[in-house]
């Protein structure tokens, strides 16, 4: 007990020694300790402050600026209040504290109204345009995760405009560019009536970005870079998965938008690699969302040809391609992925899919605009290139994800037993048990 007790006041001599130690070290180099004060008011306005330590170690009075006011809605900027003057501690000359230190309003419990604040200055304008349907399940997707990472990065101005029609695209980037946007984001299912808006886009000093379709055209609109999939490799890897399957006879390649360049690009790499015929097969326009229809025309098609194999290029076809083959022979692969593909690929009812990069892709285009909105360097060379011909000024960087084939192999050599899980967890579904034992390993 008599070793501890002096171990204790040990301990707390040394401390003491620490902080005496300090505050010389501080004294001796003139060197000022503060710190800041933050008070939330009822209103959800934060108040701030600032106190300076003094020679004996106490913290001094609280020096409120003019304007130190936070609004509630500041969010995803700096604000900086009005300057406050602090004197070091070497000045030790009590005429030199400035009163702006150490003048304060008499009642800190009651502060008197804030002075008026300036409006704040608008964040810069980012716009997305794309040519999704509203019922798209790849757009549904890219849309969501968009709106998430902008929201995790603090990009607070933020626009998506969803145009299935190409001249309501060129309209809406139009649009954005009369209104400054900083950055546009676009894809290219189409070059010709898209070109003169982002090349105008891009005179005017936006970073203009291109994705998902069209990378051989990003760089005649001045893009300064390409997000996408490798659209004809994927389409190269759906035809050496059919040819592995011995698919018998053709494979269709159902196109849902006729006039979208990177589907025509999926069923070109299939040509390419599959050792049958391909027939393409395009739907009715604004189709997509109708699985009844769907299902109607794409089985009317395995009908005329006698497809071996369906190759679906959306998500949202799955199901509807799965549906038209029935209890026939034929098929099925896509590109675009559902979450519950395991079941299906498990069952039996689809070969592969490979991830079309719903999600990837909007984390790229969100990054590449919190580049800009960070940086004043990039900013300025933007700036320096207005009124340029786009493609007199600019170098486009093509990026394109590698295609990913998730299909039976692919489970196998991620989770062994993989089958069995999914059947287990099916039958636990739907007896209503806990699928949790699901999971346990096997003896």
């Amino acid at each position: 007990m008599f070793h501890n007790r002096w171990r204790l006041i040990s301990f707390a001599l040394l401390g003491v020694i620490g902080i005496m130690a300090g505050a010389v070290f501080a004294m001796s180099h003139g060197d000022a300790e503060v710190r800041i004060n933050t008070f939330r008011h009822d209103d959800g306005r934060v108040e701030v402050g600032l106190q300076q330590r003094g020679d004996d170690g106490e913290w001094g009075e609280r020096s409120l600026p003019q304007y130190r006011f936070l609004p509630p809605d500041a969010v995803g900027e700096w604000r900086n209040s009005s300057p406050i003057s602090v004197v070091t501690e070497h000045a030790h000359d009590d005429d030199a504290m400035s009163d702006d230190v150490m003048s304060e309003p008499e009642a800190m419990s009651d502060p008197p109204a804030p002075e008026p604040i300036a409006e704040p200055v608008e964040s810069p304008l980012y716009c997305v345009v794309h040519h999704g349907h509203d019922d798209d399940l790849f757009w549904l997707t890219f849309d969501r995760y968009l709106v998430a990472t902008a929201n995790d990065v603090g990009l607070t101005n933020l626009e998506i405009h969803s145009e299935p029609d190409v001249a309501d695209q060129a309209a809406a980037i139009s649009d954005c560019v009369d209104r400054g946007a900083l950055g546009i984001a676009s894809t290219l299912p189409s070059i010709d009536m898209l070109e003169g808006p982002l090349s105008e886009a891009r005179s005017s000093g936006a970073f203009v970005l291109t994705f998902n379709s069209g990378a051989e055209f990003a760089s005649r609109v001045g893009s300064a870079v390409h997000l996408g999939l490798d659209d004809r490799a994927a389409g190269e890897r759906a035809g050496e998965r059919f040819n592995a399957a011995d698919a018998a006879g053709p494979v269709l390649c159902i196109v849902h938008e006729s006039a979208n360049r990177g589907l025509d690009d999926r069923c070109d790499g299939l040509e390419a690699t599959y050792e049958g015929e391909v027939e393409r097969i395009n739907l009715t326009e604004g189709i997509l969302g109708d699985a009844d229809a769907s299902e109607g025309e794409i089985s009317a098609a395995i009908a005329e040809h006698q497809a071996g194999a369906v190759l679906v290029l959306n998500a949202g076809l799955i199901r509807p391609g799965i549906a038209a083959v029935g209890d026939g022979d034929a098929l099925v692969g896509s590109i675009g992925r559902l979450l519950d593909a395991p079941q299906l690929i498990a069952d039996g009812d689809l070969l592969f899919q490979i991830d079309d990069g719903d999600v990837t892709q909007g984390a790229q285009v969100v990054q590449s605009f919190v580049m800009i909105d960070q940086s004043p360097f990039t900013r300025g060379l933007l700036s320096l290139t207005v009124g340029a011909n786009p493609v007199n000024v600019n170098t486009t960087s093509v990026l394109l994800l590698v295609p990913s084939v998730i299909d039976k192999a692919y489970f196998d050599g991620v989770v062994p037993g993989w089958e069995d899980i999914i059947r287990c967890v099916t039958d636990a579904t739907a007896s209503g048990t806990d699928p949790s034992p699901c999971f346990e390993p096997g003896d």
